[in-house]
């Protein structure tokens, strides 16, 4: 053999090392973008999963607040309407009867509007006669209880009357009342109303 034909097979034997040497090379290289796609994707997943997660929350958190809010706009209504018909029922003019009774009436029901518009002749009379003057403001009052589900709710007021009655000179008075109210088709109305104890400011 001939040194050229020796340096001939060296570098086919050469040529043979190397190029199972280049596919070797080439398959770690897309083999290696496996685990960073797969990476990529696990970090996509965690992401939206947190951004669901922290949407329920804020959903949560939102619809828990409406609903405070949406009880306390309805104890404000109640507290309102109360106010209203208890200064209402504390109200009366004599040379108005009629038309004192009729917003009597109007702020009432159950067994206290049928009372009302129960009222004789007879006793409409002894109130003419005793020429009543009578006013009311609420000096406080709260919502002390509130079934909204039932239709039902008690409210405890404070209230500074002025009676008056024949030619007699006006007296304050100072009172806690409790109302309790009922839902009606037109809205809350008076079912009950009543004194409770209260101590006279000095």
């Amino acid at each position: 053999m001939t040194s050229a034909d020796s340096e001939t097979e060296a570098e086919n034997d050469t040529a043979t090392d190397t190029e199972p040497a280049a596919d070797a090379g080439e398959k770690p290289g897309r083999t290696s973008q496996l685990p960073v796609i797969a990476l990529s994707v696990s970090i996509a997943l965690v992401v939206a999963a947190a951004l669901v997660a922290g949407w329920f929350g804020v959903a949560w958190f939102n619809a828990s607040n409406n609903d405070d809010l949406g009880f306390s706009a309805k104890r404000d209504e109640v507290d309102r309407v109360a106010r209203a018909a208890i200064v209402t029922m504390n109200k009366l003019d004599y040379r108005k009867l009629e038309e004192g009774l009729d917003d009597w009436a109007d702020a009432t029901t159950g067994p206290l509007h049928d009372e009302i518009t129960g009222l004789t002749a007879d006793k409409k009379k002894q109130l003419k006669d005793a020429k009543p003057v009578t006013s009311a403001k609420i000096t406080s009052s709260a919502v002390k209880e509130l079934d909204d589900r039932g239709g039902k709710a008690t409210v405890i007021a404070a209230i500074e009357k002025t009676v008056q009655t024949g030619n007699g000179k006006a007296q304050p008075s100072y009172q806690r009342i409790q109302a309790t109210l009922t839902r009606t088709a037109d809205g809350w109305k008076l079912e009950n109303l009543g004194p409770v104890p209260y101590a006279q400011p000095q």
